[in-house]
Formats: C-alpha cells, sequence, structure tokens
C-alpha cells in the first residue's frame, strides 16, 4: 500500500522536482506558486511536529487493548495469523520534502520510498530448525535532490534517494544458523550498508553516508552493493563469545556485473567485475537488560579483486595526463581499505539507562591512492535519545563528515587544459554537517525534521566544479503501514 503526502509518487514533470527559473513571465509565475506551495507544506509539516513535541510517547494502553505499530493494524486478524505461523510483513512509507539555498540550483524537492519487507521463519513455518527466509523490495518515488539539482557530491544529501524512480527487488537470502545463534550462513543477494558498519546511533540520520561510507561509493565499482543495489553474496557470521561478534562477506564486484543492461529490476542477480570481501570484527560490552543505548567497537576492512585505474601511469609506463587516454592508463589489480569505528553512551540520565547521550565515529582509509578518488573519510556525532521530558522514544542528532580526495587523484585533474575547463575546481574536501531531531508520534509516525550544510558539492564531477556550499532544510515522515 502506497502513501501519498500531497506529492504524486513517481517521476512525473514537476512532482519529484520543482526547479525555478527565470524568463516568461507565466512560468515565474507558475514556479513563485510551487515555491510557496513547497515552503506552506514544508511550515504546515512543521507545526505538526512542534504540537507532537507536547504530546507524551509512553503510550498507554487501554485495559483491553495495545496501541497498533502500524496505520493498517492487523488486516482483520490476518497480521497476527501470519506471525503465529512464523511470517512477518513490514510495510514502510518513507517520504523527504526538502528545500536548499547555495549549490548549483535551488528549489523544493521530495523523494519517497515504499519499503516491504517479508521475513520468514522456517522453524516455526516448516520445521527447519535456525533457518530463516527474506525478501524485500523498493517502491522508489520522486528525484531526490542531487539530480534535478545539479548536485555532484558523494555525499548524498538523503539515503533514499535514487534516479531513475524504480520499483525492484531488494534484498533476498536464505539464512541458516547453528549452535544456539553462534554460526550463521547466509545466501542470496544482500546489501552491504545493511550488515557491515552499522552504528546504531547513527541510523536515524538523513544523509546517504551515515549507512555507506561516501568514499567507499567514490572507490568502488557502481558505488558497491549499497541501496538500492544489493548483489548476489555469501555471508558468515560468527559469534564465539557474548561480546564478540566475526563476519565476513563475499559480495560481487559490481552492482551490474557483466551485464551491460545492469540490474534495473533487481532481478539480473549481476555477476563479474571481481569480488568484494568484507572482514569485521566487533566487540558489545553487555550493559544488561536495561542498558539500551548501543554501546560497540568495530574494526574492519574490505579487498576487491577487480581491476582498477592508474590515475598517475600509462601502460607505457609515461606518466598519465587528464587531456588524452592515448595510451590508455595502466591495470592495477585490487584495491582495499580499512575502517575503525565506535558508538558508545558517555551520559546517562539519572533513572535509567534507556536515555542519554552517545558518541559515535568512523575512520576509513584508501592507502593506495594512485587508484582511488577519495583518500580518507573520518565522521563523528552526537545523538541523545529522550532530550525532551515525557518524550522517551524521541532522538536529537549532530554529525560532521569530512572526506579527503586522493592527491594522485587530484594531481591527474591539475593536467586538464584549464582554459577549456574555465569553472573546474583541484579535487580536495566534500563536508557536511547534519542536525536532526526524530519524533516519535505514535508507533506508527515519525516527523524528522533536519538541516544539512554541504561544503565543496561539485566533486563528483569530471573534472569536479566549484560550486558554492548548500544549505538544505527538510522533513522526513516514516510511517509503518
Amino acid at each position: 500500500m502506497t502513501v501519498f503526502f500531497g506529492v504524486q509518487a513517481g517521476r512525473q514533470p514537476g512532482l519529484g522536482r520543482l526547479r525555478f527559473h527565470q524568463g516568461d513571465p507565466m512560468i515565474d509565475m507558475r514556479n513563485r506558486l510551487i515555491d510557496q506551495c513547497g515552503k506552506s507544506f514544508l511550515v504546515a509539516l512543521t507545526l505538526v511536529y512542534a504540537t507532537a513535541l507536547h504530546a507524551h510517547t509512553d503510550y498507554p494502553p487501554p485495559e483491553d487493548s495495545s496501541p497498533s505499530p502500524t496505520l493498517t493494524g492487523e488486516w482483520n486478524g490476518v497480521r497476527k495469523q501470519l506471525r503465529e505461523a512464523g511470517i512477518t510483513i513490514e510495510i514502510t512509507q518513507i517520504a523527504d520534502f526538502m528545500l536548499n539555498t547555495g549549490g548549483n540550483e535551488q528549489g523544493g524537492y521530495f523523494d519517497g520510498l515504499l519499503f516491504p519487507d517479508i521475513n520468514v521463519d522456517l522453524s516455526r513455518l516448516m520445521g527447519w530448525r535456525g533457518a530463516s527466509f527474506n525478501i524485500s523490495a523498493y517502491v522508489i518515488q520522486g528525484e531526490g535532490i542531487t539530480t534535478p539539482s545539479g548536485l555532484r557530491g558523494y555525499l548524498s544529501p538523503t539515503n533514499i534517494e535514487y534516479t531513475p524512480a524504480v520499483t525492484k527487488l531488494a534484498e533476498l537470502w536464505l539464512q541458516q544458523e547453528w549452535f544456539d545463534n553462534r554460526l550463521a550462513l547466509k545466501v542470496g543477494q544482500i546489501e552491504g550498508d545493511t550488515n557491515f558498519n552499522i552504528l546504531r546511533s547513527a541510523d536515524f540520520f538523513i544523509n546517504g553516508s551515515w549507512g555507506w561510507l561516501g568514499s567507499w561509493s567514490a572507490n568502488l565499482p557502481g558505488s558497491g552493493p549499497t541501496y538500492p543495489n544489493p548483489v548476489p553474496a555469501v555471508q558468515l557470521i560468527l559469534r564465539p563469545v557474548p561480546p564478540w561478534t566475526i563476519q565476513a562477506a563475499v559480495f560481487n564486484g559490481s552492482p551490474t556485473g557483466n551485464d551491460p543492461a545492469g540490474n534495473a529490476n533487481g532481478l539480473r542477480f549481476p555477476l563479474g567485475q571481481g569480488a568484494l570481501t568484507f572482514l569485521e570484527f566487533t566487540y558489545e560490552p553487555d550493559g544488561g537488560e536495561e542498558d539500551t543505548l548501543p554501546h560497540a567497537y568495530k574494526l574492519g576492512a574490505w579487498y576487491h579483486s577487480g581491476d582498477f585505474d592508474s590515475y598517475t601511469t600509462r601502460v607505457t609506463g609515461e606518466p598519465r595526463d587528464a587531456d588524452a587516454d592515448d595510451p590508455p592508463p595502466q591495470t592495477l589489480r585490487g584495491n582495499y581499505a580499512l575502517y575503525l569505528s565506535l558508538d558508545r553512551p558517555l551520559w546517562y540520565e539519572s533513572d535509567t539507562r534507556s536515555r542519554g547521550l552517545n558518541l559515535f565515529g568512523t575512520l576509513t582509509i584508501n592507502p593506495q591512492s594512485e587508484r582511488n578518488v577519495a583518500h580518507w573519510l573520518v565522521d563523528a556525532g552526537l545523538a541523545y535519545t529522550g532530550l525532551i521530558p515525557g518524550r522517551p522514544l524521541d532522538r536529537t542528532g549532530i554529525g560532521f563528515t569530512w572526506m579527503e580526495m586522493s592527491p594522485d587523484y587530484a594531481a591527474f585533474i591539475r593536467t586538464i587544459d584549464q582554459p577549456e575547463e574555465p569553472d573546474f575546481a583541484i579535487p580536495r574536501h566534500e563536508a557536511f554537517l547534519e542536525l536532526t531531531h526524530q519524533a516519535v508520534v505514535n508507533p506508527w509516525l515519525k516527523i524528522q525534521p533536519f538541516f544539512q550544510y554541504v561544503v565543496n558539492p561539485g566533486q563528483n564531477d569530471f573534472p569536479p566544479r566549484s560550486y558554492p556550499d548548500m544549505a538544505l532544510v527538510g522533513i522526513r515522515l516514516v510511517i509503518s503501514l
């Protein structure tokens, strides 16, 4: 079931993309009207959000019932019957409404995602002990902000935008567990961003780099196995002792594989272009059942076995420049990254272990500068659960990310004939600051205003462009259907 929030889903003209032009008086009048409507809609959502903040979210249920966690309820008991049989159906609609200043172009923007997810406990359904099955899909709506605004950045302002808007199969996997869940094997079509470097304190932030680091998107073929492009993979999860988890996975090296048609519908299961292998160690101290704030330390690495072009050398051994590719660049085998992450409580409120302040952050580096666009990335942030009295489920956050571009890639760009590309920029860095607050209005609705300030948003172009910094405000709605 799709829910529309005043903006029709899909890529129809003027709906996912509200751009402002000058010249024709009628067009100017129309765009001023659209601008005012967009601003009025954001103001209305803000008022709803402000009103929601005055409500408590403990949800004391009536004596004979409990509040439904979904808007559509139990479907006349069908959902309960399915759960008892081992089948859990979750459907989530997310919608972002945004306005920006600065950058390349200004305007109002929309993106949306309908995400149906079905998880099957095969032990309950058919007696297959320790086995589970998952299938999900993406129904992507609107155009987001990156493409229609002419933004050319690696740090995508939202984690649900994608162009073109498509409907496709997402993850599809079978998992088998052994030894009381100490060992698990997962096989199927899997995303890397839902399994590795997961920081629970940052999972409600809006920018896409909090889920799959921007430097990984910049350096891996097709941005790697991230939303909305899962790939064939095998994942092994080992929990030798309670505080420790060790997991490894081998993903196909490219979201499109060797298929020129790509994998637009998610049903082609691409193979080819090497393999991407992840290894991650996680340590999670046990704070007791009442301690619900995230606490984890992660050390990981990935290695890609495919071929990468050198930014420094031609096949002849001569230095490479950007104005000619004859002879072609030297082919380099393999690429790798290292990363270290933390997510830990800094302070608890006096009367509970479920509300307080968390610190989170990640440092990652791709040491082989001659074959990468990005060299290293660092992010850090603070997340407070229950900051507003009487609202223990709300989350408030501030986060910052800095991505440094590769020095060899910068030297390569410097060889461009400047008179022919007068507005190009030497790659330096890309960064953003995000502030957000997620208000849990009721069990099935979250309203989340956010602000981002993006620095150097023209790095993901060839050559990079010197666009002004961009400020972005928006509101996200999350509805459990």
